[in-house]
């Protein structure tokens, strides 16, 4: 039985890319698995613990895979990948864009609603409320990937990016 988790895809895409400079076999040596336990991981057969996501996504230096991972990990959001779109660096700018502009037409409207007393809203603020932070979380997601595919065009390791943050905020 696959599974089909986002984690299990990413890896699989991980350990593709890498096989010019170390085998899966080493990969699963650094990451203190078995080979079979990798194929399994990376099949969906096996969900993995948190130890062993962040091992694998430091090894195979991924940030899709760390995304992945911390959605899993953390339930923030999810990176976006839509299939009717070319998934380049210029559709993950463009649907950034367009996320950040929805949200921000929303926000007047919203900051009235959320002013407004709870038992007065009307039925209208209600739903903007809740739709407000829908908007929030598909420009999170968004955001996610226009950078990773902005890091990826330009041939950066972003994740040095995000290990200083992290260092310096204390994450």
């Amino acid at each position: 039985m696959q599974n089909e988790s986002k984690f299990a895809k990413q890896l699989t895409l991980a350990l593709d890319g890498v096989q010019q400079a170390m085998t899966h076999k080493d990969v699963a040596a650094k990451v203190h698995i078995s080979n079979g336990q990798l194929t399994r991981l990376a099949n969906g057969q096996r969900k993995g613990d948190k130890n062993t996501r962040v091992s694998l996504a430091k090894t195979l230096q991924s940030v899709w895979l760390n995304f992945s991972g911390a959605r899993k990990d953390y339930g923030t959001p999810s990176f976006m990948k839509d299939r009717t779109k070319h998934d380049d660096v210029m559709a993950a700018l463009f649907q950034q864009r367009k996320e950040e502009n929805d949200r921000r037409s929303l926000e007047e409207s919203f900051d009235e609603a959320m002013t407004t007393k709870p038992e007065l809203r009307s039925p209208q603020q209600t739903l903007l409320i809740r739709d407000y932070f829908r908007e929030y979380v598909e420009e999170i997601g968004a955001e996610e990937t226009d950078i990773a595919m902005k890091a990826k065009y330009a041939g950066e390791d972003i994740q040095s990016v995000f290990d200083a943050y992290n260092k310096r905020i204390g994450g």
